[in-house]
């Protein structure tokens, strides 16, 4: 299942249905709504989340770093600013990826993978 939150219910339907074509599980959340589920959460129900894919929201609405107290899954900020000073904000608040809209649902699904790939390799390295 892929989270996406957006303070707009359009942007959230919509990404949900482009993912459902794709045979992707999704659930919308305002930023609101979101907060105190990613707190509240069953361990079991965050484990089948395989990424959150966080939209237009307020600054400081959804905390990545929130989300990362409760799972390892990715968090990839989707935004529709082109500006270098907000996408550096949006790495140092904790999003693992930055993807300027619009963006193709395979492309985003290709990043989910790549990153979830990175971190298995990462927890299977040892060093000697």
């Amino acid at each position: 299942m892929i989270v996406i939150v957006d303070e707009r219910e359009l942007v959230t339907e919509g990404y949900s249905s482009l993912f459902d074509r794709e045979g992707v599980a999704t659930a919308g959340f305002a930023p609101g709504e979101f907060g105190e589920w990613v707190s509240s959460a069953a361990d079991t129900d965050l484990r089948s989340v395989r990424a959150f894919l966080i939209g237009d929201c307020r600054e400081g609405a959804v905390s990545p770093r929130q989300i990362r107290d409760r799972t390892g899954a990715p968090v990839i900020a989707l935004s529709e600013h082109h500006s270098l000073e907000h996408t550096l904000r949006l790495f140092e608040s904790g999003v693992d990826d930055v993807v300027r809209k619009p963006v193709h649902i395979r492309e985003i699904l290709a990043r989910i993978t790549a990153i979830r790939r990175r971190g298995s390799e990462e927890a299977a390295y040892t060093e000697v």
